[in-house]
């Protein structure tokens, strides 16, 4: 029992880093409110598995979030943000809220945590340019584990780096990371092409599927819930949409076939490889390599990489090799720091 709660209180360090006090709070509190007098309770406390990895606490969150949004629990929402309620009657709501709704949380957490941080697109943007000012503007873009596809539609949305801007000021959103310089934002680039899959996508235009990706927003954290909304409003009225696929057959099929002439072909994702297997990312790393052996190719990924802070901006070039982090960045998009060339 206490394991289970060790996990708790690293993500609650994780959240306070992250700007969602509320979430820490939740995570401090969970000794509280689960025991295993519930089927939710009692899942928990025997997590058959990595908990960390698993994500257990979010998964729990989540849950109890879309009960807020849904508006299936008054007691619970009464004491959610904006809401500033004591520790006291914050676990007496959740406890009821897990006694009430035991059934459904319990189901909820079979499924691992399901988000589309557009913010993400804010750490990408640059890699992207950098790759058109090398190769050329046209970019043929495939998305690996892409959940909604938000992250797909990056040349749509505006951005501001301090005193630098770039994209369209009619843009359905605009994202602004903290940055103690702007990273070069010259160019041109055009998608020529947008790809995307991921094992279990969501469709921007299901209202379940929106309250699913809302759920996993910090309830506290009510400006990444008004970009996600923004966002899912823009993808749903374009006509790509996520295909249903394992990552390496995807590629497998998409890389098959050449790209237009005098276009630069990028697999791109975000937040995505810590989760897979091994044997998936080397079917995945296969492909890319076989693909290189007739056309150029770039790996693009915004990823934990074992380096503080934050994740890295990471780009390798096929079939050379050659490999550069190009930037760090806050795993939500908060905060970009440019490296140029490393």
């Amino acid at each position: 029992m206490s394991d289970i709660f060790d996990h708790f209180r690293r993500q609650a360090e994780a959240c306070r880093a992250m700007g969602s006090s509320f979430t820490a709070r939740l995570a401090d509190l969970a000794p509280r409110f689960l025991d295993g007098t519930t089927l939710t309770g009692r899942r928990i406390l025997a997590w058959n598995g990595h908990a960390g990895e698993d994500a257990v606490p979010l998964r729990l969150f989540g849950g109890l979030h879309r009960l807020v949004l849904t508006r299936r629990d008054a007691g619970l929402a009464a004491a959610y943000p904006p809401i500033d309620a004591s520790d006291e009657t914050l676990v007496a709501a959740v406890t009821a809220a897990i006694a009430r709704h035991d059934h459904d949380l319990h189901d909820i957490l079979m499924s691992p945590p399901q988000t589309n941080e557009v913010g993400r697109s804010a750490m990408l943007l640059p890699g992207f340019l950098w790759l058109a000012r090398r190769f050329g503007p046209k970019l043929d873009i495939l998305e690996i584990g892409a959940s909604a596809g938000l992250n797909l539609h990056w040349d749509a949305y505006a951005y501001r780096y301090g005193s630098a801007h770039w994209g369209n000021k009619k843009a359905p959103i605009e994202l602004a990371p903290e940055c103690d310089a702007p990273p070069p934002l010259d160019g041109a680039v055009e998608v020529v092409r947008r790809r995307a899959c991921d094992l279990a996508p969501l469709d921007p235009d299901d209202a379940e599927h929106r309250t699913r990706l809302l759920s996993y927003v910090w309830a506290d954290q009510t400006e990444r819930k008004a970009r996600l909304t923004a966002a899912l409003t823009h993808a749903a009225a374009r006509p790509e949409r996520v295909e249903a696929a394992d990552a390496a057959d995807f590629l497998a099929r998409e890389l098959a076939a050449p790209p237009e002439e005098g276009t630069l072909r990028v697999v791109v994702h975000s937040i995505f490889w810590q989760y897979l297997a091994d044997p998936v990312r080397l079917r995945i790393q296969t492909a890319m390599l076989r693909a290189a052996e007739k056309e150029p190719l770039a790996w693009l990924r915004l990823e934990a990489d074992g380096q503080t802070p934050g994740a890295g901006l990471l780009v390798t070039l096929f079939p050379s090799g050659e490999h550069h982090v190009l930037a760090r960045g806050d795993f939500h998009g908060r905060w970009l720091r440019w490296l140029g060339d490393e």
